[in-house]
């Protein structure tokens, strides 16, 4: 698993993004996998792996799974398609752990990031991908990331196995992102046969609703450090989609229905806030998602958004935002309506904010 890929020699190839010279190179926007397994209404094995097909043939060679996503059954799901597809060289593959989950009580949450688990989660991964792991992320980080100079050790050792080929942070502060980044650096400085190798990929909630990277200082400190701040929930979990979108319309089991910002309370602002993209979308010619899309591309070089979908569709939609350009005067509607805060409610429940030492 080397950090550099080759470029694919058959099919359609999306642009590519690289926050340094020797980083990590993805495509331009990856396929988020998590709603294939739970969370989002019933889903179809059969049309998954459709569509996981699909995406690559229509370019995509950047998919994001995790442990906890279906509690295991998602890992399983990817692994079983990309495992041996003929591009699976050209393919980075990135699953998480970190988090804890109970089956017999999905409320309740928790974190565990001490090297011992880790080295543990990464072998559990292993045995249900059934392939290697591209890129490696700590789903979220213990007390704050007090303990990560700790932690970095155990994704260490994995690369130095060879059982890993990059590592990642998910949600975490400027901070723990550069403490990291230090330890990964001198810990991989000092394995026989690796080269130094800092963080390669942090990834945030990020879109038009959630501007939490650019006013926590993480945006900045990726770009300064030559990480890629991959972009998860880039449509801000549909609401951003298409026009009409209504969360009384969404299934009994959906979580967006336990979210605040889908609440009685907040969804008649944030779909006001909604319709604003769709006039603008709609006046440049493109989709809701596309705009939405595009604008989270044209943050910064080393952006790249993961929107998830079950659909065909829904995926060539999103894809055409890579080639999408916006005007000046869109831009500055969109940065003037979605103003950092400007959604109502917590992205989160309060209750997992708090588990996961979320602050925003």
């Amino acid at each position: 698993m080397n950090m550099q890929k080759t470029t694919a020699q058959q099919g359609v190839s999306l642009p590519k993004r690289q926050a340094r010279p020797d980083g990590l190179e993805v495509s331009a926007m990856g396929l988020g996998c998590m709603g294939m397994s739970e969370f989002y209404g019933p889903s179809d094995e059969a049309q998954s792996r459709d569509l996981l097909h699909y995406a690559i043939e229509r370019g995509e060679r950047f998919f994001d799974t995790a442990d906890i996503y279906g509690f295991g059954h998602n890992e399983v799901l990817v692994g079983s398609v990309l495992r041996d597809h003929p591009l699976r060289q050209d393919i980075v593959l990135a699953t998480k752990g970190g988090i804890l989950r109970d089956r017999n009580d999905v409320t309740q949450r928790g974190v565990n990031t001490r090297p011992e688990y880790i080295r543990g989660a990464i072998a559990r991964s292993l045995d249900r991908l059934q392939t290697g792991i591209d890129l490696y992320y700590l789903h979220r980080v213990e007390d704050e990331g007090a303990h990560i100079e700790e932690t970095m050790a155990a994704p260490a050792d994995e690369m130095s196995a060879g059982r890993i080929g990059a590592v990642g942070l998910s949600e975490v502060s400027a901070d723990t992102i550069r403490r990291a980044d230090a330890a990964l650096r001198r810990f991989t400085r000092d394995r026989d046969g690796l080269v130094e190798q800092g963080l390669a990929a942090v990834q945030s909630e990020y879109s038009l609703m959630t501007r939490v990277p650019e006013t926590n200082g993480v945006l900045d400190t990726c770009i300064e450090l030559g990480v890629l701040l991959v972009a998860y929930s880039p449509i801000s979990r549909g609401l951003l989609g298409a026009a009409g979108f209504s969360a009384e319309a969404l299934a009994a089991d959906d979580w967006r229905r336990s979210l605040p910002r889908f609440d009685a309370d907040n969804m008649p602002r944030n779909q006001q806030l909604a319709q604003v993209l769709y006039d603008v979308a709609a006046a440049e010619g493109i989709s809701p998602a596309q705009m939405a899309l595009a604008w989270v591309l044209s943050r910064a070089p080393n952006v790249v958004p993961i929107p998830g979908t079950r659909k065909r569709e829904r995926l060539d939609d999103n894809l055409g935002a890579v080639s999408v350009s916006l005007s000046a005067s869109a831009l500055a509607r969109l940065d003037e309506t979605f103003r950092p805060g400007a959604a109502s409610g917590l992205r989160y429940t309060e209750a997992a904010m708090k588990a996961y030492g979320m602050k925003a």
